[in-house]
């Protein structure tokens, strides 16, 4: 469905959908005074930005899916006053109020709202409408996970920033487990060579430096286009027939396989197709850092060793 948020015909503006600290004057609950110094806190953003909190936020706003889910994921669901769209997950964040979408946001809506925290993804929100929140003095915690630790960062930053700290230090060791565990079983397996396809029309695939090209890694894999400077940059097809990978990947926009996948069975002489490993991999848990990654990290690496075992047995 989403590129970590965004649509695909979006999917142009790169691959996730992703503060204003105005340390509102409202009680802190007991969960918060537990989790919290007296003298308050400071966190660092992904774009390396400190935000100090005075107490944990109240009133968040999320222009973000991933953040959403994050949020939720360690305890601060109710504290989020307004998403954007397509955040959808868990159940309970499709009842939030929206303040817009990738190509816009609904500023009136955001400041009616009073929130205490922004958090924004600047490659996936508007840089116009991030620009006039700034102007209006709030302060936007950036949030750009490309990494399983960046990932464990935000949960644990969140959960602090929502006054959930012990859970969201919980959720991020039991995220950090599941990973060593993963690239402990996976870690000594043949390398194989792998095309992700974001999309067909245009041809986009990843670059090395995001989370889905790690999962690649973490699966014993090689992203053929990981040296390339662009995110997410556009590629021909007869570039990908020249390097003639042993795995092509795609998500497409839902829980259907898209036809545009098997387009490539037309080339029977790419290894990928020798050995029918063609994969489909639901969006959602490939384009979106949360703890949800990990389930879509697990079925990259089994269709993989499903590759692996097609190579030893080539009669099969």
């Amino acid at each position: 469905m989403i590129l970590n948020a965004l649509r695909i015909p979006a999917a142009l503006i790169v691959l996730s959908f992703c503060s204003s600290v105005l340390f509102a004057a409202a009680e802190k609950n007991p969960e918060s005074q537990s989790d919290t110094d007296s003298n308050g806190f400071s966190l660092t953003d992904d774009a390396g930005t400190v935000h100090h909190f005075s107490q944990p936020a109240q009133r968040i706003v999320s222009l973000i899916p991933h953040s959403t889910e994050l949020l939720f994921a360690v305890g601060g669901g109710d504290a989020i006053v307004g998403a954007v769209q397509y955040s959808d997950y868990p159940e309970a964040a499709k009842s939030i109020p929206r303040v817009g979408g990738y190509s816009a946001l609904n500023i009136e809506a955001i400041v009616a709202l009073k929130p205490d925290l922004i958090i924004a993804w600047p490659e996936g929100n508007p840089t116009r409408d991030l620009s006039r929140l700034k102007q209006l003095g709030y302060e936007i915690f950036v949030s750009d996970p490309n990494t399983y630790e960046t990932i464990a960062r935000n949960l644990e930053n969140f959960a602090t920033a929502s006054g959930h700290k012990a859970k969201g230090e919980k959720v991020a060791a039991d995220f950090r487990r599941q990973v060593a565990q993963l690239r402990a079983e996976y870690s000594d397996k043949k390398p194989l060579t792998v095309f992700y396809q974001v999309w067909h029309q245009p041809l986009l695939t990843q670059n090395g430096d995001t989370f889905i090209s790690r999962a690649i890694e973490l699966c014993g894999g090689r992203n053929v286009y990981a040296d390339l400077e662009i995110k997410a940059p556009q590629v021909s097809i007869e570039s990908v027939l020249e390097m003639n990978p042993d795995v092509i990947v795609a998500s497409g926009m839902g829980e259907s396989r898209p036809d545009w996948l098997d387009a490539w069975g037309q080339y029977q002489h790419l290894t990928a197709v020798k050995t029918n490993s063609l994969y489909h991999i639901h969006p959602d848990l490939l384009h979106r850092p949360t703890p949800r990654f990990l389930l879509g990290t697990r079925q990259l690496c089994e269709a993989m060793e499903k590759t692996r075992q097609k190579q030893q047995s080539p009669e099969d």
